[in-house]
């Protein structure tokens, strides 16, 4: 009943039922994993690790014990130890799925590029990274002079960021076509002119262009990686999205009528609650040391940001939030602000992969138990030269780092 009513996301209830289980039965491993998978939904990292040991301890063989106390490492960013448990179900069971797709996030936050082939065989078997099949085509295999289409799989930041490959696939296939989210449609089309761009990925019914192109087969845009980032030196790190010139005009006339002080867009919230939204996140209390600095302070929270009102109330500092550049559904209008800004200063957020992308000067906020993306250690950020990371060290967030760079970036240029 427990495993039924977590199954139902009923987590309160699957706890109660599953504490008794484990109250009339202690020796029941798989009662002890249950509840350990409810404490993981309901954040509580501690009490779940417990609960794992515990089974694994009655069932010394058990995959779920091993690969749940492995996640809790990756969680951790403590990769090297998530390995070897991963290592240790494979060793018990060579095919389960989970540990190879683990595996390979871990490697890839270990910065070991042959991560890819794990972290690509959740494509089709996750709701954020659905597999699109056309019209029963095969999925590519990296060979070169075919017709391909690549389509995208996940957010727009992860879009944004794999699009980094697309020029490859250009320079290695006969034809290209792109189906990327719709807005993400006309950046794609200016950027990538040899390619045929559509913007119908979240559309369900057959459409008239997926029975005319001609297409050999599909690829997920998060699996190019696999073929065109495999050492340190395949990821180039230079701007491969072109702005809207027209909007361009426009942002720099507003920016400009602001005054003399730098512009710099700043993002404070970043994911959903799923995608750790409560640890990528910071107020903007916690970023006043930085916002004391004498610039125009300009929004690029991509929801209404009520927050400003009370904190200009409260500090006398101003943030200009415009919602037809950031709340827009065409993020050619963000991109474009972006690139006309003096500098950008981000959680990990699409705003870090869209400033990357048009080589937009970014300093990002990364906290300590981070996603693979922007690796363990360090501050370069492969994806994008023109991206700095500055990391959360305990609980302390690294303003008074960003604080100082600031002043001796902008006196400077005084």
């Amino acid at each position: 009943m427990g495993y039924v009513l977590i199954k139902m996301e009923r987590i309160g209830l699957a706890y109660q039922v599953l504490k008794r289980s484990s109250e009339i039965a202690p020796n029941i491993a798989a009662s002890w994993g249950n509840m350990g998978k409810c404490y993981l939904d309901m954040r509580k990292q501690q009490e779940a690790e417990a609960c794992f040991r515990r089974q694994l301890k009655l069932d010394p063989k058990s995959v779920m014990a091993l690969n749940n106390l492995g996640l809790i490492h990756q969680q951790n960013s403590e990769n090297g130890l998530a390995l070897e448990y991963f290592r240790r179900v494979l060793e018990i069971d060579p095919d389960q799925l989970d540990a190879k797709i683990n595996t390979g996030f871990s490697k890839l936050a270990l910065y070991q590029w042959d991560g890819w082939k794990g972290y690509n065989l959740n494509i089709g078997k996750l709701e954020d990274r659905k597999e699109i099949i056309y019209r029963g085509e095969d999925r590519w295999d990296g060979s070169k002079g075919k017709k391909v289409l690549v389509y995208g799989e996940q957010g727009i930041g992860d879009e944004i960021s794999f699009a980094s490959c697309i020029p490859d696939v250009i320079r290695d296939s006969e034809k290209v076509i792109i189906d990327c989210d719709k807005r993400l449609l006309s950046v794609f089309r200016r950027s990538f002119p040899e390619a045929k761009v559509y913007g119908d990925r979240y559309k369900k019914e057959p459409l008239e262009w997926h029975k005319t192109e001609d297409f050999d087969c599909r690829v997920a845009i998060g699996q190019l990686p696999e073929f065109y980032r495999t050492k340190d030196e395949d990821f180039p790190g230079k701007p491969y999205l072109i702005p809207n010139p027209q909007f361009n005009v426009q942002w720099k006339a507003l920016l400009d009528s602001l005054g003399d002080k730098p512009k710099i867009g700043i993002a404070w919230t970043g994911g959903r609650p799923h995608t750790r939204r409560d640890r990528r996140s910071v107020t903007l209390e916690t970023l006043l040391p930085i916002l004391k600095f004498p610039a125009h302070w300009i929004s690029l929270q991509y929801k209404d940001a009520e927050e400003i009102v009370e904190f200009e109330k409260k500090h006398g500092i101003q943030i200009h939030h415009w919602p037809h550049g950031v709340e827009c559904y065409d993020y050619d209008q963000t991109i474009s602000l972006i690139s006309q800004l003096d500098l950008v200063i981000s959680v990990t957020t699409t705003v870090v992969h869209a400033a990357g992308a048009v080589g937009k000067e970014c300093w990002c906020l990364v906290p300590q138990k981070v996603m693979w993306r922007y690796g363990i250690k360090g501050t370069k950020f492969h994806w994008a030269d023109s991206v700095s990371l500055f990391r959360q060290k305990g609980k302390e967030w690294p303003v008074y780092d960003i604080k100082r760079k600031l002043e001796e970036k902008f006196e400077r240029s005084h």
